[in-house]
């Protein structure tokens, strides 16, 4: 619970409102919004669908909030309309509230509002002046699909007139010349308090601010009064503190999606999201799952990580080389994406010439992942030593995961041909030799041969060996590199 009083040394409410939040959710897997076509989202409203949010096209023929829809319908015949989700609105905010923690260690929802609030006193000096910090909220969250308004002031009521306004107000002693020219409507207060102040005279804030407490709660009653000091500052005004999950999952509705390519803009703002919450956390991952929605099946990638990362562009690198191998069956209608178990996340400190979003991870671990994305986990393997001398049953494949537990022998070649192949020793020179080994008489599998390190007329050295049994003769095993 944080409490804001008026002698709270130097708190700041930053007010994030998002206006169309019920029309983000239909409209953020497109990467340009159809601005031409006319959108609405509706709800019941007195029991009759009416229309609730829309878009400026569908603004531009005649339609507004509290519209019924088949008048709405009568106006623009490509009217495209949406069902409200408030459930989807719900997690939304409180995505938005975990992704607002990189700001902010102090983050309320006020869902009746479909605003946030972030106590940034202290943020400022990491981010810059609250003008600064305000436009940069605004810009990644347009990146994510929310369009948001936003506003300063000392206490919390006033920083959501801010945000509805464009306010920026820094002191409590001058939030009443930056809201008294604003209309009674603007005050959150009930309707019927509103048109009692109207048939009183009332038209701006300042007119109402002259009146005394005492006048005002006698003619309206203690919750104007009380709104009014908690406005102001006169009074404490709690809010309960948003606590974020150690985990993050969320999806989207796509448009029918028949290709791939598709898919990577609706991804991309998945992991954006996914990624501020990490930072928020200072985590990293190091499994990610996605599953895609494809006609009545779902499709699941798995990524596996070699080390923990929080870089948009290395997962969306793997993310790319897995969907170039997906073909779709048939277009796909959801994409969902979950990440259960935030690890720490070792960060290295960049120069000021390296890019901003430069991958953690280590280059030859970066490699490997590329690898497996784009083969699949089941195609790249690792090699683990075993306790024969036969060398052709001396190793076996591993998972990466597994630690390698051969050791390099200075006269043993790094790749061996696929099955020995006959030669004539008198075609090569003999540099070192001869090494024999007898074995393998337990599983029928026994054989004796002395090897040789020896050189051809090219200057390539091979790994030759003479066998006694069970096929005698001169074969090549293998390279040195």
């Amino acid at each position: 619970m944080v409490t804001n009083t008026n002698n709270k040394r130097s708190a700041q409410w930053l007010a994030l409102h998002f206006p169309h939040l019920a029309l983000d959710q239909h409209n953020r897997t497109r990467e340009h919004e159809q601005e031409n076509t006319p959108q609405a989202i509706t709800d019941s409203l007195a029991g009759r669908q009416c229309i609730i949010d829309h878009n400026q096209a569908a603004e531009r023929v005649g339609i507004h909030i509290g519209m019924p829809v088949g008048t709405a319908l009568s106006l623009s015949d490509s009217l495209r309309l949406s069902p409200r989700n408030q459930r989807a609105e719900q997690a939304a905010l409180k995505r938005l509230a975990s992704w607002c923690y990189q700001y902010s260690s102090q983050v309320c929802i006020v869902t009746q509002r479909n605003s946030l609030l972030l106590e940034v006193a202290g943020s400022q000096c990491l981010f810059g002046n609250a003008e600064n910090l305000t436009e940069r909220l605004c810009t990644e969250l347009k990146q994510l699909g929310y369009q948001s308004a936003s506003g300063i002031a000392p206490t919390p009521e006033a920083a959501h007139l801010a945000a509805r306004h464009g306010l920026h107000i820094r002191t409590v002693g001058a939030i009443r010349s930056h809201i008294g020219t604003l209309s009674i409507d603007s005050l959150n207060l009930p309707p019927a308090s509103i048109k009692a102040l109207k048939k009183m005279g009332f038209r701006t804030v300042a007119e109402i601010l002259r009146l005394p407490v005492k006048a005002l709660s006698r003619r309206l009653g203690l919750a104007v009064s009380g709104y009014l000091e908690r406005l102001l500052g006169q009074r404490p005004d709690p809010c309960k503190t948003f606590h974020p999950p150690n985990s993050f999952s969320t999806g989207m509705d796509l448009p029918d999606t028949e290709s791939t390519q598709g898919l990577i803009f609706p991804l991309n703002r998945l992991i954006q999201e996914l990624c501020g919450v990490l930072r928020a956390h200072d985590r990293g991952i190091q499994t990610l799952q996605i599953d895609l929605q494809i006609g009545d099946s779902t499709e699941t990638i798995h990524l596996n990580l070699h080390q923990t990362t929080r870089s948009e562009s290395h997962l969306m690198m793997l993310l790319s080389e897995r969907l170039d191998r997906l073909q779709l069956s048939h277009p796909a209608r959801r994409i969902s994406l979950q990440a259960l178990n935030f690890l720490p996340c070792k960060v290295i400190q960049a120069s000021l010439l390296d890019p901003v979003d430069k991958p953690s991870t280590a280059t030859d671990s970066t490699i490997i992942e590329r690898l497996q994305a784009r083969l699949g986990a089941e195609s790249v393997k690792g090699i683990k030593g075993l306790q024969d001398h036969r060398p052709e049953h001396s190793w076996a494949l591993r998972e990466l995961d597994d630690a390698a537990t051969c050791a390099a022998r200075p006269d043993r070649p790094a790749w061996l041909l696929p099955a020995p192949q006959r030669c004539r020793i008198d075609n090569y020179r003999i540099l070192k030799g001869p090494e024999r080994i007898e074995s393998g008489w337990w599983d029928g599998k026994d054989c004796r041969r002395d090897y040789f390190v020896v050189r051809d007329s090219s200057g390539s050295t091979l790994w030759a060996f003479h066998e006694y049994k069970p096929h005698p003769g001169w074969y090549l095993q293998g390279l040195f590199s």
